[in-house]
């Protein structure tokens, strides 16, 4: 019975923090469509979009590109150009075993981008250089910044190190990893939301 109690209190204790996150879009919804027309601006001038995030995060990018490339509502809308940068597994492990993983999407990018795309990238910590965390998003992220590519940024963590590279950044007030992602989930369908609107 104990246990029990603990894991409704811990349940309870989640579901107030993931409603409290969600409950802070309503103050930030002009941001979430500053963001939405940065991406549509960059449709529009036909330069490419890049997403990606690691673990988790990949699985948030992918979703993202895939209500953009197939359909979120609008079932008659037209396909939106998005790539999910590390989705050619062969190349990903063949550069992580002959070099550095943490090197890789810089080394796609490269390969793929051109100066005024943009790079959207999903992290619930941001980054940590101390902690080794997410070096390859901030590898990827110096590299944009050379090659004057922007950069939107979902982050967690108070922003970790990539807010200091990213052009614009939505910033999940939490440390929560679930939590985190669970907002990221419903940004990304405010952004679709509005994409549909403006390309039905």
């Amino acid at each position: 019975m104990l246990k029990k109690n603990r894991l409704i209190l811990n349940l309870n204790s989640h579901i107030k923090e993931t409603i409290q996150c969600k409950n802070k879009l309503f103050q930030d919804l002009e941001k979430i469509i500053k963001i939405s027309s940065i991406i549509k601006k960059k449709i529009d001038e036909k330069n490419k979009i890049f997403v990606y995030g690691n673990g988790g995060s990949f699985s948030d990018a992918m979703h993202f590109s895939a209500e953009l490339i197939s359909t979120y509502k609008i079932k008659k809308r037209k396909p939106l150009p998005v790539i999910n940068l590390s989705s050619n597994l062969s190349s990903l492990t063949a550069w992580s075993n002959d070099f550095n993983f943490n090197t890789y999407l810089a080394r796609e990018l490269e390969a793929l981008s051109s100066k005024d795309d943009l790079l959207i990238l999903y992290s619930t910590s941001g980054g940590n250089i101390k902690k080794k965390q997410s070096l390859n998003l901030i590898n990827v992220a110096k590299f944009c910044k050379k090659k004057k590519i922007k950069i939107i940024a979902f982050l967690g963590n108070k922003g970790g190190e990539l807010i200091k590279y990213a052009d614009i950044s939505y910033v999940v007030n939490s440390n929560n990893t679930p939590v985190i992602q669970e907002t990221h989930h419903l940004i990304n369908h405010l952004i679709s939301e509005i994409l549909d609107t403006n390309y039905s």
